[in-house]
């Protein structure tokens, strides 16, 4: 059997730790997933900008996309509540594994399970 293929491989991804993001939404619908989440990345990503002040590494607002969906499966999903930050916006937790086993793509955090066939994901930064 095949070694899981760990995020970091991905293209775009290389220099961001979702293991320290924060997930604000996902949306499932037909044919695609869509994470938006305060992307914790390292200084080598080309994204990259100094902490803001309060901010104790760079954060970016980003969205991780799995286009053209085959199938999703999401398990685990729990009653937990949201965190509230100071600001007032809500997250759910980080990401703690995204791996791609095969054709399958795998994640995991507080708010449950997915399993996703569905084309590369693609890490898109929102605005400036």
């Amino acid at each position: 059997m095949a070694e899981p293929i760990h995020y970091t491989s991905f293209p775009g991804f290389d220099g961001t730790s979702l293991e320290d993001s924060f997930v604000l939404e996902i949306q499932a619908t037909p044919s695609r997933l869509n994470i938006t989440l305060d992307l914790m990345i390292g200084w080598a990503h080309p994204s990259y900008r100094d902490p803001l002040e309060g901010e104790v590494a760079c954060f970016r607002k980003a969205v991780i996309e799995f286009p053209a969906v085959r199938e999703l499966t999401w398990t685990r999903q729990s009653i937990i509540r949201p965190a509230v930050d100071a600001s007032g916006e809500q997250d759910w937790g980080g990401i703690d594994a995204l791996q791609q086993l095969g054709a399958v793509y795998q994640l995991e955090g507080d708010w449950g399970a997915i399993e996703v066939v569905s084309q590369e994901p693609i890490v898109r930064i929102i605005g400036g």
